[in-house]
């Protein structure tokens, strides 16, 4: 950690002292430590004086108690951060940076998680003997982190980048939510100020991918409420795809998708028709049905529900027309005969308008109701309203669905005020509710039915086909990352601490690689903190300090000289300066066979030659097997092999397959 301590800071824990730190606020500025330096290991290394420190072999770890709440009973939470060198590390590469786009990278020479245990993984890592916890052996933290389950689990490489592993909530048995477990993340990475975290977006619900069901429902996934954007995809997957896809999925019109829903099954515009019912506002895509079923399974309070009952023909809101209840009623009234007469054909609009018009004059009134009844339910009757993709006119059609009720006269209705409101109401009868379990069902409904039902039931150019092939390649973007801006942010100005006694400069140190003499390689810049009156010499020495204590590569690196200024830095002077490039040399006896970067060339090229269908030229953490002739490797899910299907023992690709063919009649 950097030497420059402030004496006005509180004085650093003693061991075994027990403090405990709300939740609430735990890793903002002042709670528990001034994180208000300007660079990851220094503000890490002032959080870390206020922990509880234990040594545990080559690993040390500092635990923290937050408290959640005192009312009606004290909660808390222990949260350890686990200090990992690369000693201690069984490899030195890191997958997550890879698959997130990192792979370049340097290796630092620590990690550092944040766990916060759940009751298994704690009880996992701890010996019980007769109910008394006995200390964790001395390899036992690399345990810790090795566990899966956590309530929390990040962590982050000494330069300040680093990875979300696992967020469990309350689903999972956690006493927090994962709001409540986002937060206290997003806190220490804003605090800490961490460069850029990348994440495997893997959370779920009920069976359901939060990445699409969020994704179609607000444009972005559950971890973009804090930032979180696209990374890398996987099977060829781009960011251009995704965002193509997420926009065919969400602007699907409910008219043409229930037009086509109508032959294949009754339940599902039953159920469009309910929470048309509900909405305040028309629901006209499928984001619209996705975001209000959110938005309402929010509002609902557990274990409430709001009332659905209703007379025997549903009340349209009349406060914002000039027509009285009783005129309303009377025109649903002579519509629905209308519609019965043409024995439950589709009709155009205009139709319908004619046939009533018999019996209802005011054309204006008929107007408000035919836009009112569009798939809803009256009485033993689905009023169905759907756009005819070829005449390009709205149609209507009754449907009897008196035998899919659970009481002819119990109807669906809206409670828009109690909605807006936020409020519920009781009643004795069981089938008049929406519970929030409820609301959870038809999500899940909906979700299978109508993302996930890719298989081509309406032909091969079916709309479903086309949303679960849409709703795949959502799927396929699975990581994403938050970038923390303070650096870019804190170039743009003079940096003046201590009252301007110091400076903190940013830079960075190039050298030319090993491999190749005139690749020229630079790692994120980083900010020393010299005396204002400091010497070029003295800004060298506290650079090649700062970067041997980061990089594994650089822990004997050399300063010897100011480089020219790279395009992409202005040009500066010490005074003011806005960041340096620094000549270094980096030891001419490092064996340089090892691996130094998380995704080194050499060694990539001589494990793997990746060529997949997709268009994957590089892993992407997901399954794949060699072909045993080409030794090029591919996707089991583009070759044909099922996600629960074993490998085969011998695997050709398809190019190597076709060679052999003229072969078959060898013996």
């Amino acid at each position: 950690m950097s030497n420059l301590i402030r004496t006005d800071l509180p004085k650093k824990r003693k061991r075994g002292e027990s403090t405990v730190f709300r939740l609430k606020t735990f890793g903002e500025t002042g709670h528990p430590a001034e994180l208000n330096q300007l660079s990851f290991r220094d503000n890490l290394g002032k959080l870390l004086e206020f922990g509880h420190f234990e040594s545990s072999g080559l690993m040390g770890s500092w635990s923290f108690q937050l408290e959640v709440h005192r009312h009606p009973n004290p909660l808390y939470v222990l949260l350890f951060v686990v200090e990992e060198p690369i000693e201690a590390s069984l490899n030195l590469r890191c997958n997550h940076c890879q698959y997130v786009g990192w792979g370049n990278h340097m290796i630092c020479n620590k990690k550092y998680h944040f766990v916060i245990p759940s009751k298994e993984t704690m009880a996992a890592f701890l010996k019980l003997e007769g109910g008394i916890l006995v200390s964790p052996e001395k390899e036992s933290l690399s345990h810790l982190v090795e566990l899966q389950g956590h309530v929390l689990h990040g962590f982050f490489h000494s330069n300040g980048f680093g990875h979300l592993l696992s967020i469990n909530g309350i689903e999972s048995g956690s006493d927090l939510t994962g709001h409540q477990v986002m937060e206290l993340w997003d806190r220490l990475c804003s605090g800490l100020k961490a460069r850029k975290i990348g994440l495997n977006d893997a959370s779920h619900k009920k069976g359901m991918e939060l990445r699409l069901l969020h994704g179609v429902a607000k444009g972005e996934p559950w971890f973009g409420r804090w930032g979180y954007r696209f990374g890398s995809g996987t099977y060829g997957v781009t960011q251009k795809i995704y965002e193509k896809a997420l926009e065919s999925v969400r602007y699907v019109p409910l008219c043409l998708l229930n037009h086509h829903l109508t032959s294949l099954n009754r339940e599902t515009p039953i159920l469009l028709s309910r929470y048309q019912t509900l909405s305040t506002e028309p629901l006209i895509t499928l984001s619209d049905l996705f975001m209000f079923m959110l938005h309402l399974h929010s509002r609902l309070p557990r274990d409430n529900y709001m009332n659905n009952s209703r007379n025997q023909i549903i009340s349209i809101d009349s406060t914002n027309c000039r027509w009285s209840q009783k005129r309303i009623q009377m025109a649903i009234k002579v519509v629905i005969e209308s519609l019965k007469r043409v024995e439950c054909r589709w009709i155009s609009r205009q139709e319908v308008r004619d046939a009533a018009r018999n019996y209802i004059g005011d054309t204006g009134l008929l107007d408000f109701v035919l836009k009112s009844l569009g798939n809803q339910v009256v009485g033993n009757y689905l009023v169905r309203r759907s756009l005819n993709p070829v005449k390009k006119v709205l149609e209507y059609c009754l449907e009897d669905i008196s035998n899919l009720l659970p009481s002819s006269n119990h109807e669906l209705t809206t409670l828009q005020n109690q909605y807006q409101m936020g409020k519920t109401t009781t009643t004795t009868n069981g089938h008049n509710k929406i519970t929030r379990g409820q609301v959870m069902k038809d999500m899940v409904y909906f979700y299978k039915h109508i993302l996930m039902d890719y298989k081509g039931v309406l032909g091969p150019i079916g709309i479903l086909n086309q949303i679960g092939m849409a709703s795949r390649a959502i799927l396929d973007a699975k990581y994403f990352i938050k970038e923390y801006h303070y650096i870019r942010d804190t170039l743009m100005k003079t940096i003046q601490l201590d009252g301007g006694g110091k400076l903190g400069i940013f830079c960075t140190i190039a050298w030319k690689s090993h491999h190749h003499n005139n690749d020229i390689k630079m790692p994120p810049q980083e900010c020393i903190v010299v005396n204002k009156n400091a010497t070029m010499s003295e800004v060298y020495r506290e650079a090649e300090r700062v970067f041997r204590e980061i990089y594994w590569e650089l822990r004997d690196v050399v300063v010897d000289n100011q480089r020219e200024m790279a395009p992409w830095v202005d040009e500066m002077a010490l005074n003011g300066n806005k960041g340096l490039v620094l000549d270094g040399n980096v030891g001419v006896m490092m064996n340089i066979e090892v691996m130094k970067y998380y995704d080194d060339e050499d060694s990539k090229k001589k494990d793997k030659r990746i060529e997949c269908e997709c268009g994957a030229k590089e892993e992407d953490g997901e399954r794949m097997v060699c072909c045993d002739i080409c030794e090029v490797w591919q996707h089991t899910r583009c070759v044909g092999v099922q996600h629960n299907e074993e490998v085969p023992l011998i695997f050709l690709c398809q190019s190597c397959d076709q060679h052999l063919i003229p072969l078959s009649f060898l013996p």
